[in-house]
């Protein structure tokens, strides 16, 4: 029983992994088309989402935040 979570949760994190790394593609698009609405949402949303996952389903989201921050504006509490 145990194996079977553990396979249905590293799947899970994958999917999760693969979905915040595809929104991450649309909002840097978005931001390069000056298009920044919802760039900052997605960003800080993706950020509390990666931080939740295991490191071996982090670097793909981490690099495309990164790629993202250049383009948005954070307050400072959001920032800390």
């Amino acid at each position: 029983m145990k194996t079977a979570l553990a396979r249905l949760r590293a799947k899970t994190d994958q999917d999760v992994s693969i979905l915040i790394a595809r929104q991450l593609k649309r909002s840097l698009a978005d931001a390069k088309r000056g298009h920044y609405q919802d760039v900052t949402r997605t960003y800080l949303f993706a950020r509390t989402v990666v931080a939740s996952l295991p490191p071996a389903h982090r670097e793909k989201p981490e690099r495309l935040l990164s790629d993202l921050r250049p383009y948005i504006e954070l307050p400072a509490s959001a920032v800390a």
